[in-house]
């Protein structure tokens, strides 16, 4: 694999033109984003770092860190920009940092140019795509892994500075998702000591810094916390903590404990087959190859522990993505000639042909013709109404020339093949994320269903109760309205009733004594919400 082509000023361009697209000019998407966005808006609105709160109910899920990052952005920017799109700015700063440490990590494992390679590799995983973009806590625990194993990879060398890292690291994952990051990073820092490298007394001369530059991270806001209230403090520790990885709390998922290992190949494609590779071919140097040690023990206890917890998602698995990506670097330059002479045409085919079912399926989309396709794609939205929009169309256009040049002029060479693929990917999002964009944002928006709402409530009421809403919508309410729906039997006093339900199939639940008087379908065939208006008829 070539490097020479990726100076640092390419690296920096390549990432941009990454991370922009799908950042900006769109609303909340769910199923994490609108309540992030209720939660930032109530910090921006009111300064309070302590407590998170959606529509005056305290969120204890996750600690404030990534949180008080976007508010920061959100009060800065906002305006001139929706306070989503500049809160978006805390997730770019979060990726950068975990692009930044990955490559210093590879360096300071096998060397200067394993650097740009990780960087690649790590921007070419497909399972990164969408959740690299969107506001969510988890780019920050993203961020908190990498500056730790980098931290981990320099104790070898320096063990003051690595400590810090170390102890940096695992407090910002602490306060991106509480217990998890210094549980993980923690057994990975034990099971190191299995290998003779790091029995040295400057390997616990850095975990000791560690622990003291975590310190701060991992007293003042739960201090706060606590002082604030004893009772949200245990909801925190006791149940978002232990009850969610244990079971017991609310949230608990019944999925196997196998379900990282069954869906690791597509969880960490494609960088799992250079990661193989490696392991294969310096199979006969475990005992002192680096790879050994800090990327493969780390990739082991985070699917280890993640495989332990009784809540699964794919999203959880994204920090095994970071050591994996180390593990893959290693054995890069080793591929066989044979393996990127026929990887690489495949590559160039594949995303060509990609680009090529984008644009046209955009085109019947917006045209109507063929109608045969434009009617299987207006059945994907239904309610969208299409329109060209010229500057997303300007930018499709930009990503397009440029593909065709990589493939035309820049990267033929097969020794550029992992490169080519995740230039590929930019290429490919860049285009889904400017194309396709307005009617992916009408499909996964509220904003349709609350300001129709809005218009649809009696000009006075007393409060609007809810029944069946979920945080994601009343974080999105509360935002589009600037109305706080409480939940149904809080109150008792409440004269109107928001009622969400799943689909058709599933009933209204509304007691007797309410009148229906608005209904929102989205989508309007099919639809996968349903909101419903009620007045309350009885005293």
């Amino acid at each position: 694999m070539k490097t020479k082509f990726f100076s640092l000023a390419i690296l920096i361009l390549i990432f941009i033109l990454w991370i922009t697209p799908g950042l900006f000019g769109r609303d909340p998407w769910k199923a994490d984003e609108p309540y992030t966005v209720g939660l930032v808006n109530h910090i921006v609105q009111t300064g309070d770092l302590v407590v998170p709160t959606l529509t005056g109910e305290p969120f204890l899920e996750k600690p404030p860190i990534f949180f008080i990052t976007a508010a920061g952005f959100g009060k800065l920017l906002s305006p001139p920009f929706e306070l989503y799109d500049a809160s978006r700015l805390a997730t770019a700063l979060f990726m950068a940092l975990t692009l930044l440490f990955i490559a210093l990590a590879a360096r300071e494992l096998y060397g200067k140019k394993y650097a740009p390679v990780a960087f690649i590799l790590l921007i070419g995983c497909m399972h990164l795509q969408e959740n690299a973009h969107k506001l969510i806590t988890d780019v920050a625990l993203l961020a908190g892994f990498a500056i730790a194993l980098y931290g981990l990879a320099l104790s070898r060398r320096l063990s003051k500075s690595g400590g810090f890292w170390i102890g940096t690291g695992t407090g910002i994952g602490f306060l991106s998702k509480g217990l998890l990051a210094p549980g993980i990073l923690g057994l990975i820092a034990l099971v190191l000591l299995f290998f003779p490298l790091w029995r040295r007394k400057e390997y616990f001369v850095s975990l000791g810094i560690a622990a003291l530059a975590a310190l701060p991270w991992f007293i003042i806001w739960p201090a706060a916390l606590y002082f604030r209230s004893p009772d949200l403090f245990v909801e925190w520790f006791w149940y978002q903590n232990l009850g969610r990885f244990l079971g017991f709390a609310r949230g608990g998922s019944q999925d196997p404990h196998s379900y990282y290992v069954i869906n690791l190949i597509w969880i960490a494609w494609p960088v799992i087959l250079p990661a193989l590779w490696s392991i294969w071919h310096f199979r006969k140097s475990w005992k002192d190859h680096p790879l050994f040690q800090i990327p493969l023990v780390a990739s082991i206890a985070i699917l280890g522990v993640l495989s332990a917890s009784s809540s699964t998602r794919a999203l959880y698995a994204l920090p095994a993505l970071l050591p994996l990506t180390l593990v893959a670097a290693s054995g890069i330059f080793m591929i066989p000639e044979r393996a990127k002479r026929i990887a690489n045409p495949i590559i160039l085919a594949l995303f060509t042909l990609l680009a090529i079912i984008l644009w046209i399926g955009w085109f019947a989309f917006i045209t109507g013709s063929p109608a045969f396709l434009a009617q299987k794609l207006h059945a994907f939205q239904p309610d969208y109404i299409p329109c060209v929009n010229a500057l997303l169309l300007s930018i499709a256009v930009c990503y397009t020339l440029a593909w065709i040049i990589v493939v035309l002029k820049v990267t033929r060479d097969h020794e550029y093949a992992v490169i080519n693929w995740t230039l590929g990917i930019v290429m490919a999002w860049g285009l889904i994320m400017t194309l396709w964009l307005p009617p992916l944002n009408a499909g996964s928006s509220y904003r349709a269903a609350f300001t129709e709402l809005q218009k649809n409530l009696p000009e006075k009421f007393i409060c609007l109760d809810s029944q069946g809403l979920g945080e994601s919508e009343r974080g999105m309410l509360e935002y589009f309205t600037g109305i706080k729906p409480l939940r149904i039997g809080g109150s008792g006093n409440c004269d109107m009733l928001l009622e969400q339900r799943g689909s058709e199939q599933q009933p209204s639940v509304v007691p007797t004594g309410w009148e229906k008087i608005w209904e929102f379908r989205r989508p309007s065939i099919k639809p996968k919400d349903i909101f419903t208006l009620y007045k309350k008829t009885l005293p």
